[in-house]
């Protein structure tokens, strides 16, 4: 009885439970299916980065190297369900005295030995195949996370190259904000010149060019920032200038929302929540294999083994020898009970390890749509505020050249119609950035799928880890 092992796996349904449903956010009768959405979202300069991704990132070759490391623990922990055979052949120069009682045939000359010994434990109660179905769990727990940081990756790029769409955008508007703050403020010395203006209304129109000039500095500074990121991702020190986008308006228009399904589906959508399960199985194979360290152990062994005095004659007269061994372990100081605890103790953890995973990503995709549900509110909000101040500022400055108001209430119209302008580019690129976390949080790399990163690498191995040993 004390050898009877207890599952954490039946632990799992009352501590990692997917939400029966999703506070979805948004119209499902106008979400498309994720895959297809997230396929969708980027341009080919995007899909073009992400080719370039598979191919050069050192962080997927370093993922890559532990998966063959682990596939190769793997076959390690197999090879001990197979027999063992060791040959060895050993010569010796003997030199002996020429008198006493040593025989007179080996007074000089060589000796060989040889010897041919084979081994083979029989795994009477799994402890073996337990291990080894750990090592292929874990193997396979590798593989996930391997896809798990190529969806990383790829969203981490898109969102840097979609940051480098929203600066090289706002950069043009600034440019065209400032040729038209640059035409008011001729405006303003025209009117000066007649006698018409104060010439404070110039020094005002000067400090609104000149703080957009500022602006546009900071713009390209950032732009800079994100071309060296778009580099450090792919693997290069050179600064990165693709090639231009349509715009972040086009970006959204091209990708639906993506439709979030059955919660329960994150299970088997996200390659993180994968490797979290394979690992919590894993951990509970080598519990058991600690719990059949208390049982006895089987092994058979056969030994043949050969001496002459030429090495080809060590075949000739061979001594054989077939055996069995059967052993109990019987005192240890507590050691094998230590074994047992501590991986007992690695198994819940793995366990809540798992559960947490679980919540994070049910806690990313609510995240996800509150964000996104927000955003697109906010942009439907500044395109219609926009509208508005483009026609006051038109209003405003017809009064304005007719004389029947002052410069100020035309500078805050041109101040609100610019600073509105600002606002709408950078939320979009937070509709857009919440649209690309709900497809990271559903398990989907955005423009492409995460198979044809790995494949850009390599074929991952084929490990399974079927059920066995208990």
């Amino acid at each position: 009885m004390g050898c009877t092992h207890t599952s954490v796996l039946e632990r799992i349904p009352e501590v990692a439970e997917p939400p029966p449903e999703f506070d979805l956010g948004f119209d499902r009768a106008h979400g498309a299916a994720a895959p297809g959405a997230c396929s969708a979202l980027g341009d080919q300069t995007l899909w073009n980065l992400q080719d370039r991704l598979a191919g050069q990132s050192f962080d997927l070759q370093v993922a890559w190297s532990r998966v063959e490391a682990a596939d190769a623990r793997a076959r390690e922990s197999g090879a001990y369900l197979m027999p063992r055979l060791d040959a060895s052949l050993t010569g010796n120069d003997l030199t002996f005295p020429g008198s006493g009682i040593v025989n007179q045939f080996l007074l000089a000359g060589a000796a060989w030995d040889s010897s041919l010994a084979s081994s083979f434990e029989i795994d009477l109660w799994g402890r073996l195949r337990n291990r080894e179905l750990a090592a292929l769990l874990d193997a396979e727990a590798s593989v996930h996370d391997l896809r798990s940081l190529a969806i990383s990756l790829s969203s981490g790029l898109a969102e840097v190259w979609f940051g480098v769409v929203a600066e090289r955008e706002l950069i043009a508007l600034l440019e065209s904000q400032q040729r038209t703050s640059e035409r008011f403020l001729e405006l303003t010395q025209l009117r000066f010149g007649q006698g018409l203006g104060p010439a404070q209304d110039i020094g005002r129109q000067r400090e609104q060019l000149l703080s957009l000039r500022g602006q546009i500095e900071l713009a390209r500074g950032r732009l800079e920032s994100l071309e060296f990121q778009l580099a450090t991702l792919l693997g290069s020190t050179e600064r990165l200038t693709p090639d231009d986008a349509p715009g972040l308006g086009p970006l959204l228009d091209a990708a639906e929302q993506p439709d979030l399904g059955v919660p329960a589906a994150l299970l088997d959508r996200r390659p993180d929540l994968q490797a979290a399960r394979w690992r919590v199985e894993a951990a509970d194979r080598r519990a058991a294999a600690a719990v059949r360290e208390w049982l006895p152990s089987l092994s058979l062994t056969a030994l043949v083994t050969g001496r002459a005095l030429e090495v080809a004659d060590v075949m000739s007269d061979l001594v054989r020898q077939i055996g069995g061994t059967a052993s109990q372990a019987v005192y240890g100081g507590g050691g094998r009970r230590a074994r047992i605890d501590q991986a007992y103790a690695a198994a819940e953890e793995s366990l809540y390890a798992y559960a947490q995973s679980l919540v994070n990503a049910v806690g990313e995709v609510q995240t996800a749509l509150a964000v996104g549900r927000s955003s697109r509110e906010l942009v439907a909000n500044l395109e219609e505020r926009l509208g508005e101040a483009r026609r006051v500022l038109l209003l405003t400055s017809e009064s304005y050249r007719e004389g029947a108001t002052d410069y100020l209430n035309v500078l805050t119209a041109l101040l609100s119609q610019q600073g509105l302008e600002q606002a709408l580019i950078d939320a979009r690129r937070q509709q857009l950035a919440s649209r690309l976390q709900l497809c990271r949080s559903l398990g989907f790399a955005p423009g492409t799928s995460v198979e044809r990163l790995a494949t850009g690498l390599a074929a991952a191995p084929e490990t399974t880890a079927a059920g066995g040993a208990s």
